[in-house]
């Protein structure tokens, strides 16, 4: 079976105008339909792989680049080794990428605690801001980046294009992202747990199973930590490793917090609040919650959580000025000048609330940005 190549469905020469929020909700509710029949009926298959391999020897999870972050969480080239990924290849004014969005959101959150990765690679003309608008529109919690590129993957003609990856980095299928459903699940349960490696447990099968959940690393731990004095050398070899690799996991979900605090307090408390879940009861999961506890009881920490939060409500509000406006280059003062004066003081108000809040903080310097791109008379 040759690999599906890209159909082009929608171009990515379109012009800059964007889908209603209307659109969008008509769009994915039909679609959000259609999905949840496909998961009911999900029949596990064998991974597909095209004959013709050749043709897709050198595209692979080692050329991909991931431009800038738009929204969800931060990814590097090297936390996707290990994981079956998916990137696909979307944009804000093409109705067949909005209503494939279901379906990956579907998939991601019923995946991504087994290893799945799902990328939504934007490849249209949009702001940061623009796409971020419609992807919370769309309810969409995975990663999603602009301006990325897969090497020796770039040779389609529209989108959306789906490019999934197994656990090897290893490109399994390019094509429609509707024909990829049964292959990304297919890959995922035929990948050994993300955090083993590639590593694969002979005397510990039932715990490498187990692994595929997140929220099953505190049992699992204690489970090897035991294993790991067994008489039986092998298996005490692989409990170590487990033991090992999942205080390493954690370890790395905590460093991962504290280095956001300052510039993203909000992803530093999803960091910490997933590592407090994930090892409740062991030694990092005590180090994650006394961490929220000390971040629960530091006011300029929760401050800063608040700034966060209302800048992510006044990039929103930017973003349906900005299309109402139709969606100019540039915000020129006659262009403000349009805004709705009590649009302007609600603007406003937020702004100097995040100035209060956390003056230092990235948030603030967005605020204030917009601020000055809209000539906002804020009050000190």
């Amino acid at each position: 079976m040759r690999l599906v190549r890209s159909s082009s469905a929608c171009m990515n020469d379109l012009p800059r105008s964007r889908l209603s929020p209307q659109t969008i909700r008509s769009i994915t509710a039909t679609a959000a339909l259609v999905v949840v029949m496909a998961v009911a009926l999900l029949v596990p298959t064998a991974l597909v792989r095209g004959n013709d391999a050749d043709d897709d020897a050198g595209v692979s999870t080692a050329g991909i680049s991931l431009g800038g972050l738009v929204s969800g969480p931060a990814r590097t080239p090297d936390s996707l080794a290990h994981h079956v990924v998916v990137m696909e290849f979307w944009g804000v004014n093409c109705p067949p990428c909005i209503k494939s969005m279901p379906a990956l959101e579907m998939l991601h959150r019923q995946l991504a605690p087994a290893g799945l990765v799902v990328i939504g690679a934007h490849a249209q003309e949009a702001t940061p801001a623009e796409i971020k608008e419609v992807v919370d529109e769309l309810g969409v919690t995975f990663t999603i980046v602009e301006n990325a590129t897969v090497a020796g993957g770039m040779d389609f003609t529209g989108i959306p294009h789906c490019l999934v990856f197994d656990h090897t980095g290893s490109c399994i299928y390019r094509g429609y992202p509707t024909r990829a459903h049964d292959v990304i699940v297919a890959a995922v349960r035929s990948s050994p747990a993300a955090v083993l490696e590639g590593k694969e447990l002979v005397k510990l099968g039932s715990l490498s199973r187990q692994l595929r959940d997140e929220s099953t690393y505190a049992t699992v731990i204690k489970k090897a930590q035991g294993l790991a004095r067994s008489a039986d050398s092998e298996t005490a070899a692989e409990a170590a490793y487990v033991v090992e690799k999942l205080e390493a996991y954690g370890q790395r979900l905590l460093d991962a917090a504290r280095d956001s605090q300052a510039e993203d307090p909000l992803r530093a408390m999803h960091f910490a609040q997933r590592c407090a879940a994930a090892f409740r009861g062991t030694a990092t999961g005590t180090q994650a919650a006394a961490l929220l506890k000390d971040w629960k009881q530091d006011r300029r920490f929760q401050d800063s959580m608040k700034a966060a939060r209302q800048c992510g409500q006044l990039e929103a509000t930017r973003g349906r000025i900005v299309r109402s406006l139709g969606d100019p280059d540039q915000i020129t003062p006659a262009l403000a000048a349009k805004v709705p004066e009590s649009m302007r003081k609600q603007m406003a108000d937020v702004v100097a609330s995040i100035r209060r809040l956390s003056p230092e903080s990235v948030a603030a310097a967005r605020a204030e940005e917009i601020a000055t791109e809209f000539s906002l008379t804020v009050a000190p």
